[in-house]
């Protein structure tokens, strides 16, 4: 039932109350009261058809008194300080961000767990620039797919001082899944230059800026060796 991507969520949970938005099947809710991770979940999702799907495996583990589930988008479903743990998780970084902007009051009352399916970098900028701190990161693989887990609090943290370690941050230079992380990095770059150089109108300033972090990228690899 859970993946090395859902384990590593749950690792990261210590909560009375954790709420577990877009709950989809509700692994993660169910296995954090069965580890006693958490004391109490609400698992909300936006959509009713995995919710009842949720519901479903939430009776079958007789948790029903443990686990509320709740039909909502994003932290609208809960108040402020209602859960001490929120994990988002999932789905790209981009909706993460919208979700924490559209209930800030909500997301700074409580730990965020996010683990980001796209745009770190997006949503390490966002983070940083409207004073939330990146308590700790984490790299979780699973075959070919590389995920980050993101620990974050409200709290002002001082801007990275380099563009490229929105991409890459140093901190996880040591890291024993950094390489996969930096591979990963690299042919999203490469990725984007060739199709850039394939596009009629080709954006030459973003050409110039996907071509510094390739060789960023390459400098990083070097001196982590």
């Amino acid at each position: 039932m859970l993946t090395p991507r859902l384990n590593c969520i749950i690792n990261y949970v210590n909560a009375d109350t954790a709420a577990d938005i877009g709950t989809d099947h509700a692994y993660v809710s169910i296995e954090l009261i069965r580890s006693g991770r958490a004391g109490r979940v609400i698992a909300s999702d936006v959509r009713k058809g995995p919710l009842a799907a949720a519901e479903g495996h939430i009776k079958k583990y007789g948790l029903c008194n443990k686990i509320e589930t709740r039909l909502g988008s994003g932290l609208s479903v809960l108040k402020p300080r209602e859960a001490d743990t929120i994990i988002i998780a999932g789905m790209g970084g981009e909706l993460i961000e919208d979700i924490i902007r559209a209930d800030e009051k909500v997301a700074r009352a409580s730990t965020l767990i996010l683990q980001p399916m796209n745009s770190q970098y997006e949503l390490r900028k966002y983070l940083i620039n409207n004073d939330f701190t990146i308590e700790k990161e984490d790299i979780e693989c699973e075959g070919h797919r590389v995920y980050n887990l993101l620990v974050v609090k409200n709290g002002k943290q001082e801007p990275f001082e380099r563009d490229i370690d929105y991409h890459l941050p140093v901190y996880l230079y040591n890291h024993e899944k950094f390489g996969a992380l930096l591979e990963k990095k690299q042919r999203e770059f490469i990725k984007i230059i060739k199709g850039l150089e394939k596009s009629e109108k080709c954006d030459i300033i973003k050409m110039d800026y996907f071509e510094k972090c390739r060789m960023a990228s390459e400098d990083i690899k070097n001196a982590v060796g």
